[in-house]
């Protein structure tokens, strides 16, 4: 006897791969959508109080109230600062209920633009990029207010 109506078992096999692309696409396009609602916008680092006032000072004045810098290099008519400050250990753990505990280990470098001997810019780079170390910048450049 041959059967009236088709056999789903042999449809079935031919479905699921279609099936199963369409899953993996939504669970995909789910956890990029997940990934990206947990990122987080990186610190600013722009606008600081002492960060402001060192722009226009010479290079004689930075000197002085910040030292000498851990790295020089002349770019052109530019002349290059670079200056790093790490977080003080106690600042790295955090109180808990029953003790402490470490949190990250972070620091900023601080890059001061010289042009024609007086600070164009200043730019902050915290260590690690997801950590506000402004207050380590800032720090390097405290005595430097009016």
């Amino acid at each position: 006897m041959l059967p009236t109506e088709p056999d789903l078992s042999l449809t079935e096999p031919i479905m699921r791969p279609a099936d199963i692309r369409l899953q993996i696409a939504l669970l995909s396009l789910s956890m990029a959508g997940f990934m990206l609602g947990c990122h987080s916008m990186p610190p600013v680092t722009e606008g600081y109080p002492h960060q402001e006032a060192l722009r226009g000072k010479t290079l004689q004045q930075v000197l002085a109230c910040a030292g000498t810098p851990l790295q020089k290099r002349e770019e052109g008519p530019a002349t290059i600062f670079r200056y790093y400050r790490e977080a003080p250990l106690l600042e790295e753990s955090m109180v808990s209920s029953k003790g402490s505990r470490p949190t990250v280990h972070h620091g900023c470098w601080a890059t001061v633009i010289l042009q024609d001997e007086r600070v164009d810019r200043v730019r902050y780079h915290f260590v690690p990029g997801s950590v506000d170390a402004s207050n380590d910048c800032e720090d390097i450049f405290a005595s430097c207010q009016e």
